[in-house]
């Protein structure tokens, strides 16, 4: 059975923060990757292709990535989205909680924070196998 490619948004106002990051997951031919600057084009993009994950800097062009995360979260609740953030853990989990926000980033995420992510992604993917086999037998 052929996997499914994993479409992933990376949404930053500057590409060379993520440019590390972005390096890694490119490699993965498990992986399609879109990127935009900006929350409005990002939301283009969203149009266009399914986004299994939205992967958003601290900041973009138009508005926070915390802004942006909340409405794309209200637009499509079952996305999966990592956020760059500067805050302490604790006061990013305040400030995500409910947003299903599955992993925080540095501000200038690198290779290895890539590597963790879809390893995380991988994890969500063995929870979902059970269930998906359980509906088929139904």
């Amino acid at each position: 059975m052929k996997q499914k490619t994993l479409h992933i948004l990376l949404a930053c106002k500057e590409p060379s923060s993520f440019a590390a990051f972005s390096q890694v997951l490119s490699e993965d031919s498990r992986l399609k990757i879109s990127q935009a600057s900006s929350a409005e084009r990002s939301l283009q993009t969203m149009r266009k292709r399914s986004i299994d994950v939205a992967v958003v800097a601290d900041e973009l062009q138009d508005k926070s990535g915390l802004q942006f995360v909340r409405e794309i979260v209200a637009d499509n609740p079952f996305i999966n989205c990592a956020l760059a953030s500067p805050l302490y853990p604790q006061e990013f989990h305040e400030q995500t909680e409910g947003l299903g926000v599955f992993m925080q980033l540095a501000v200038d995420p690198d290779a290895e924070a890539a590597r963790q992510m879809l390893i995380l992604l991988e994890n969500l993917n063995q929870l979902r196998k059970p269930i998906q086999k359980d509906r088929k037998q139904q």
